[in-house]
Protein backbone atom coordinates (compact mmCIF):
# COMPACT_ATOMS: atom_id res chain seq x y z
CA UNK A 1 0.00 0.00 0.00
CA UNK A 2 1.51 3.30 -1.11
CA UNK A 3 -0.86 5.76 0.57
CA UNK A 4 0.44 7.36 3.73
CA UNK A 5 -1.82 7.84 6.74
CA UNK A 6 -2.46 10.74 9.09
CA UNK A 7 -3.56 9.24 12.40
CA UNK A 8 -5.27 11.83 14.56
CA UNK A 9 -5.44 10.44 18.09
CA UNK A 10 -3.13 8.14 20.04
CA UNK A 11 -5.33 6.74 22.76
CA UNK A 12 -5.94 3.02 23.27
CA UNK A 13 -7.24 2.39 19.76
CA UNK A 14 -4.92 4.89 18.08
CA UNK A 15 -1.89 3.10 19.51
CA UNK A 16 -3.30 -0.29 18.48
CA UNK A 17 -3.97 0.90 14.92
CA UNK A 18 -0.52 2.48 14.70
CA UNK A 19 1.00 -0.88 15.64
CA UNK A 20 -0.92 -2.63 12.86
CA UNK A 21 0.16 0.01 10.37
CA UNK A 22 3.79 -0.42 11.40
CA UNK A 23 3.52 -4.20 11.09
CA UNK A 24 2.04 -3.81 7.59
CA UNK A 25 4.71 -1.33 6.53
CA UNK A 26 2.24 1.55 6.06
CA UNK A 27 3.76 5.00 6.39
CA UNK A 28 1.92 7.20 8.87
CA UNK A 29 2.24 10.22 11.12
CA UNK A 30 0.43 10.78 14.41
CA UNK A 31 -0.99 13.93 15.92
CA UNK A 32 -2.00 13.72 19.60
CA UNK A 33 -1.75 17.00 21.50
CA UNK A 34 -2.53 15.55 24.94
CA UNK A 35 -0.16 12.58 25.15
CA UNK A 36 3.60 12.22 25.29
CA UNK A 37 3.62 8.55 24.29
CA UNK A 38 3.85 9.06 20.53
CA UNK A 39 7.19 7.79 19.20
CA UNK A 40 9.35 10.66 17.97
CA UNK A 41 9.63 9.20 14.46
CA UNK A 42 5.80 9.22 14.11
CA UNK A 43 4.98 12.46 15.88
CA UNK A 44 3.54 15.45 14.03
CA UNK A 45 3.60 18.79 15.81
CA UNK A 46 0.34 20.12 14.32
CA UNK A 47 -2.77 18.96 12.51
CA UNK A 48 -1.54 20.61 9.34
CA UNK A 49 1.78 18.80 9.55
CA UNK A 50 0.09 15.46 10.18
CA UNK A 51 -2.22 15.65 7.14
CA UNK A 52 0.27 17.20 4.75
CA UNK A 53 0.79 14.67 1.96
CA UNK A 54 -1.37 12.00 3.60
CA UNK A 55 -3.76 10.06 1.38
CA UNK A 56 -5.97 8.94 4.25
CA UNK A 57 -6.80 10.85 7.43
CA UNK A 58 -8.04 8.66 10.30
CA UNK A 59 -9.97 10.23 13.18
CA UNK A 60 -9.17 8.05 16.20
CA UNK A 61 -10.93 10.17 18.80
CA UNK A 62 -14.19 10.36 20.79
CA UNK A 63 -17.32 11.13 18.78
CA UNK A 64 -17.84 14.22 20.92
CA UNK A 65 -14.53 15.67 19.68
CA UNK A 66 -15.01 14.98 15.98
CA UNK A 67 -16.90 18.12 14.93
CA UNK A 68 -14.39 20.56 16.42
CA UNK A 69 -11.41 18.65 15.01
CA UNK A 70 -12.97 18.47 11.55
CA UNK A 71 -13.68 22.21 11.59
CA UNK A 72 -10.03 22.86 12.46
CA UNK A 73 -8.88 20.29 9.91
CA UNK A 74 -11.06 21.40 7.01
CA UNK A 75 -8.79 24.22 5.69
CA UNK A 76 -5.87 21.78 5.46
CA UNK A 77 -7.67 19.10 3.44
CA UNK A 78 -7.87 18.61 -0.32
CA UNK A 79 -10.30 16.61 -2.51
CA UNK A 80 -7.55 14.04 -3.14
CA UNK A 81 -7.61 12.97 0.51
CA UNK A 82 -10.08 10.68 2.31
CA UNK A 83 -11.18 11.19 5.92
CA UNK A 84 -12.21 8.14 7.96
CA UNK A 85 -13.61 7.82 11.44
CA UNK A 86 -13.18 4.63 13.47
CA UNK A 87 -15.91 5.09 16.08
CA UNK A 88 -17.95 2.33 17.73
CA UNK A 89 -21.17 4.00 16.57
CA UNK A 90 -21.87 5.16 13.06
CA UNK A 91 -25.06 7.22 12.70
CA UNK A 92 -23.73 10.26 14.57
CA UNK A 93 -20.15 10.24 13.15
CA UNK A 94 -21.43 9.94 9.58
CA UNK A 95 -23.74 12.89 10.18
CA UNK A 96 -20.79 14.93 11.45
CA UNK A 97 -18.58 13.95 8.50
CA UNK A 98 -21.35 14.83 6.05
CA UNK A 99 -22.10 18.19 7.70
CA UNK A 100 -18.48 19.41 7.76
CA UNK A 101 -16.98 17.79 4.66
CA UNK A 102 -20.07 17.25 2.49
CA UNK A 103 -19.37 16.72 -1.20
CA UNK A 104 -16.09 18.60 -1.24
CA UNK A 105 -13.80 16.29 0.75
CA UNK A 106 -14.19 12.50 0.41
CA UNK A 107 -15.03 10.67 3.64
CA UNK A 108 -16.26 7.31 4.91
CA UNK A 109 -17.48 5.93 8.23
CA UNK A 110 -15.75 2.78 9.51
CA UNK A 111 -15.74 0.64 12.64
CA UNK A 112 -12.80 -1.69 13.24
CA UNK A 113 -14.21 -4.50 15.41
CA UNK A 114 -11.00 -5.05 17.34
CA UNK A 115 -8.94 -3.31 19.99
CA UNK A 116 -5.80 -3.67 22.09
CA UNK A 117 -7.11 -6.62 24.10
CA UNK A 118 -8.31 -8.66 21.12
CA UNK A 119 -5.07 -7.91 19.26
CA UNK A 120 -3.05 -9.06 22.28
CA UNK A 121 -5.05 -12.30 22.37
CA UNK A 122 -4.55 -12.80 18.65
CA UNK A 123 -8.30 -13.05 18.01
CA UNK A 124 -9.13 -13.88 14.40
CA UNK A 125 -10.71 -13.11 12.05
CA UNK A 126 -10.12 -9.40 12.44
CA UNK A 127 -13.19 -7.59 11.11
CA UNK A 128 -14.04 -4.03 10.07
CA UNK A 129 -17.33 -2.45 9.03
CA UNK A 130 -17.26 0.20 6.30
CA UNK A 131 -20.39 2.24 5.58
CA UNK A 132 -21.41 2.73 1.93
CA UNK A 133 -21.34 6.36 0.78
CA UNK A 134 -23.16 7.40 -2.40
CA UNK A 135 -21.41 10.79 -2.32
CA UNK A 136 -17.93 9.27 -2.22
CA UNK A 137 -17.83 5.63 -3.43
CA UNK A 138 -14.10 5.94 -4.11
CA UNK A 139 -13.55 6.83 -0.45
CA UNK A 140 -15.26 3.57 0.52
CA UNK A 141 -12.99 1.63 -1.84
CA UNK A 142 -9.87 3.24 -0.38
CA UNK A 143 -11.10 2.57 3.16
CA UNK A 144 -11.62 -1.11 2.29
CA UNK A 145 -8.15 -1.26 0.78
CA UNK A 146 -6.57 0.09 3.97
CA UNK A 147 -8.26 -2.37 6.31
CA UNK A 148 -7.77 -5.33 3.99
CA UNK A 149 -4.08 -4.41 3.78
CA UNK A 150 -3.72 -4.67 7.56
CA UNK A 151 -5.41 -8.07 7.62
CA UNK A 152 -9.12 -7.32 8.13
CA UNK A 153 -12.24 -8.90 6.69
CA UNK A 154 -14.40 -5.97 5.56
CA UNK A 155 -18.21 -5.86 5.66
CA UNK A 156 -20.31 -3.00 4.32
CA UNK A 157 -23.29 -1.89 6.43
CA UNK A 158 -25.31 1.31 6.44
CA UNK A 159 -24.89 3.47 9.57
CA UNK A 160 -28.39 2.56 10.78
CA UNK A 161 -27.91 -1.17 10.15
CA UNK A 162 -24.56 -1.02 11.94
CA UNK A 163 -25.92 0.74 15.02
CA UNK A 164 -28.97 -1.54 15.18
CA UNK A 165 -26.66 -4.56 15.13
CA UNK A 166 -24.31 -3.05 17.72
CA UNK A 167 -27.29 -2.29 19.99
CA UNK A 168 -27.90 -6.05 20.21
CA UNK A 169 -24.22 -6.82 20.83
CA UNK A 170 -21.93 -4.02 22.03
CA UNK A 171 -24.62 -2.14 23.91
CA UNK A 172 -26.04 -5.14 25.77
CA UNK A 173 -22.62 -6.64 26.48
CA UNK A 174 -21.38 -3.42 28.09
CA UNK A 175 -24.67 -2.93 29.90
CA UNK A 176 -24.59 -6.43 31.39
CA UNK A 177 -20.91 -6.17 32.23
CA UNK A 178 -21.32 -2.92 34.15
CA UNK A 179 -24.43 -4.27 35.83
CA UNK A 180 -22.39 -7.21 37.09
CA UNK A 181 -19.80 -4.77 38.39
CA UNK A 182 -22.42 -2.81 40.30
CA UNK A 183 -23.93 -6.03 41.67
CA UNK A 184 -20.44 -7.04 42.85
CA UNK A 185 -20.82 -10.39 41.11
CA UNK A 186 -18.16 -12.77 42.34
CA UNK A 187 -16.56 -10.30 44.73
CA UNK A 188 -14.65 -11.81 47.67
CA UNK A 189 -15.68 -15.38 46.87
CA UNK A 190 -13.46 -18.15 48.30
CA UNK A 191 -14.02 -20.09 45.07
CA UNK A 192 -16.33 -20.10 42.05
CA UNK A 193 -17.73 -22.98 39.98
CA UNK A 194 -16.73 -23.30 36.30
CA UNK A 195 -20.16 -22.01 35.26
CA UNK A 196 -19.23 -18.62 36.75
CA UNK A 197 -16.14 -18.17 34.57
CA UNK A 198 -17.94 -16.49 31.62
CA UNK A 199 -19.47 -14.03 34.10
CA UNK A 200 -16.07 -13.34 35.61
CA UNK A 201 -14.58 -12.67 32.16
CA UNK A 202 -17.43 -10.31 31.30
CA UNK A 203 -16.97 -8.43 34.58
CA UNK A 204 -13.22 -8.16 33.93
CA UNK A 205 -13.94 -6.95 30.40
CA UNK A 206 -16.01 -4.06 31.75
CA UNK A 207 -13.57 -3.24 34.52
CA UNK A 208 -10.30 -3.32 32.60
CA UNK A 209 -10.73 -3.34 28.86
CA UNK A 210 -13.58 -1.04 27.80
CA UNK A 211 -14.58 1.37 30.58
CA UNK A 212 -14.09 4.27 28.15
CA UNK A 213 -16.57 2.80 25.63
CA UNK A 214 -19.52 2.32 27.95
CA UNK A 215 -20.77 5.90 27.79
CA UNK A 216 -20.19 6.15 24.04
CA UNK A 217 -22.17 3.11 22.99
CA UNK A 218 -24.99 3.85 25.44
CA UNK A 219 -25.43 7.56 24.70
CA UNK A 220 -24.46 7.82 21.01
CA UNK A 221 -26.18 4.73 19.60
CA UNK A 222 -29.79 5.68 18.71
CA UNK A 223 -30.94 2.07 19.21
CA UNK A 224 -29.32 1.59 22.61
CA UNK A 225 -32.24 2.56 24.85
CA UNK A 226 -34.69 0.27 23.08
CA UNK A 227 -32.23 -2.65 23.32
CA UNK A 228 -31.73 -2.05 27.06
CA UNK A 229 -35.48 -1.87 27.65
CA UNK A 230 -36.07 -5.17 25.83
CA UNK A 231 -33.38 -6.79 27.94
CA UNK A 232 -34.80 -5.39 31.17
CA UNK A 233 -38.30 -6.59 30.21
CA UNK A 234 -36.94 -10.07 29.54
CA UNK A 235 -35.05 -10.11 32.85
CA UNK A 236 -38.16 -8.95 34.70
CA UNK A 237 -40.22 -11.76 33.16
CA UNK A 238 -37.51 -14.25 34.07
CA UNK A 239 -37.38 -12.91 37.61
CA UNK A 240 -41.15 -13.27 37.99
CA UNK A 241 -41.08 -16.77 36.51
CA UNK A 242 -38.41 -17.76 39.04
CA UNK A 243 -40.72 -16.63 41.84
CA UNK A 244 -43.46 -18.96 40.60
CA UNK A 245 -41.13 -21.95 41.09
CA UNK A 246 -42.82 -23.54 38.08
CA UNK A 247 -40.46 -25.58 35.85
CA UNK A 248 -42.77 -25.10 32.86
CA UNK A 249 -42.83 -21.33 33.36
CA UNK A 250 -39.05 -21.20 33.67
CA UNK A 251 -38.55 -23.34 30.58
CA UNK A 252 -40.92 -21.13 28.61
CA UNK A 253 -39.36 -17.83 29.69
CA UNK A 254 -35.78 -18.99 29.19
CA UNK A 255 -36.37 -20.44 25.74
CA UNK A 256 -34.96 -18.55 22.73
CA UNK A 257 -37.33 -15.96 21.19
CA UNK A 258 -39.79 -17.60 18.83
CA UNK A 259 -39.20 -21.11 20.13
CA UNK A 260 -42.52 -21.25 22.00
CA UNK A 261 -44.40 -20.42 18.79
CA UNK A 262 -42.51 -23.09 16.87
CA UNK A 263 -43.24 -25.65 19.59
CA UNK A 264 -46.95 -24.79 19.50
CA UNK A 265 -47.02 -25.37 15.75
CA UNK A 266 -45.16 -28.68 16.15
CA UNK A 267 -47.73 -29.77 18.77
CA UNK A 268 -50.60 -28.82 16.44
CA UNK A 269 -49.01 -30.75 13.59
CA UNK A 270 -48.45 -33.79 15.81
CA UNK A 271 -52.13 -33.66 16.80
CA UNK A 272 -53.02 -33.76 13.10
CA UNK A 273 -50.69 -36.74 12.64
CA UNK A 274 -52.45 -38.64 15.44
CA UNK A 275 -55.81 -37.90 13.80
CA UNK A 276 -54.43 -39.13 10.47
CA UNK A 277 -53.19 -42.32 12.14
CA UNK A 278 -56.68 -42.91 13.50
CA UNK A 279 -58.17 -42.43 10.01
CA UNK A 280 -55.55 -44.80 8.56
CA UNK A 281 -56.37 -47.42 11.20
CA UNK A 282 -60.06 -47.28 10.21
CA UNK A 283 -59.13 -47.81 6.55
CA UNK A 284 -56.84 -50.73 7.43
CA UNK A 285 -59.68 -52.23 9.50
CA UNK A 286 -61.99 -52.00 6.46
CA UNK A 287 -59.31 -53.63 4.31
CA UNK A 288 -58.93 -56.40 6.88
CA UNK A 289 -62.66 -57.18 6.80
CA UNK A 290 -62.67 -57.24 2.99
CA UNK A 291 -59.62 -59.50 2.86
CA UNK A 292 -61.07 -61.84 5.47
CA UNK A 293 -64.21 -62.21 3.37
CA UNK A 294 -62.19 -63.22 0.30
CA UNK A 295 -59.52 -65.30 2.01
CA UNK A 296 -56.68 -62.85 1.24
CA UNK A 297 -53.56 -62.67 3.46
CA UNK A 298 -53.19 -60.04 6.15
CA UNK A 299 -50.60 -58.64 6.29
CA UNK A 300 -49.63 -58.72 2.60
CA UNK A 301 -45.79 -58.71 2.43
CA UNK A 302 -45.69 -57.97 -1.32
CA UNK A 303 -48.08 -55.04 -0.95
CA UNK A 304 -46.07 -53.65 2.00
CA UNK A 305 -42.80 -53.85 0.00
CA UNK A 306 -44.38 -51.84 -2.85
CA UNK A 307 -45.79 -49.37 -0.33
CA UNK A 308 -42.38 -48.78 1.26
CA UNK A 309 -40.72 -48.35 -2.13
CA UNK A 310 -43.32 -45.74 -3.12
CA UNK A 311 -42.86 -43.85 0.16
CA UNK A 312 -39.10 -43.80 -0.39
CA UNK A 313 -39.67 -42.26 -3.82
CA UNK A 314 -42.01 -39.64 -2.37
CA UNK A 315 -39.38 -38.79 0.26
CA UNK A 316 -36.67 -38.34 -2.38
CA UNK A 317 -38.94 -36.03 -4.37
CA UNK A 318 -39.38 -33.87 -1.24
CA UNK A 319 -35.67 -33.81 -0.47
CA UNK A 320 -36.10 -36.03 2.60
CA UNK A 321 -33.94 -38.91 3.80
CA UNK A 322 -35.42 -42.01 2.14
CA UNK A 323 -34.06 -44.41 4.78
CA UNK A 324 -35.48 -42.34 7.64
CA UNK A 325 -38.82 -42.09 5.83
CA UNK A 326 -38.92 -45.86 5.37
CA UNK A 327 -38.28 -46.26 9.11
CA UNK A 328 -41.29 -44.03 9.83
CA UNK A 329 -43.60 -46.02 7.54
CA UNK A 330 -42.40 -49.35 8.93
CA UNK A 331 -43.48 -48.00 12.32
CA UNK A 332 -46.83 -46.97 10.79
CA UNK A 333 -47.30 -50.49 9.45
CA UNK A 334 -46.60 -51.97 12.89
CA UNK A 335 -49.10 -49.51 14.38
CA UNK A 336 -51.73 -50.56 11.84
CA UNK A 337 -51.24 -54.26 12.58
CA UNK A 338 -51.76 -53.64 16.29
CA UNK A 339 -54.68 -51.27 15.74
CA UNK A 340 -56.79 -53.67 13.67
CA UNK A 341 -57.43 -56.35 16.34
CA UNK A 342 -57.81 -53.67 19.01
CA UNK A 343 -60.53 -51.93 17.00
CA UNK A 344 -62.21 -55.20 16.04
CA UNK A 345 -62.73 -56.35 19.66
Amino acid sequence: MTESIALLGYGRFGRALSGLLLDAGVRHRVFEPRQDGVPAELKAATLAEAVDGAGLVVLAMPVSAMHAVLEALRPHLSPTQVVLDVGSVKVRPVQVLASVLGRDIPWAGTHPLFGPASLARGDLPRRTVVCPNELHPEAVRRARALFEHIGCEVTELSPDAHDALMARTHVLTFFLAHGLLKAEAGKDLPFAPPSFQPVARLEEYARLEVPHLFGVVQSENPYARDARERLLDALTQLHQACDTKSPDALESISAPPGLADVRERVDALDHELVQLLERRARLIEQAAHLKAGHGLPLPDAEREARLLATRRQWAAEQGLDADATEDVFRAVLRFSRRAVPARSR
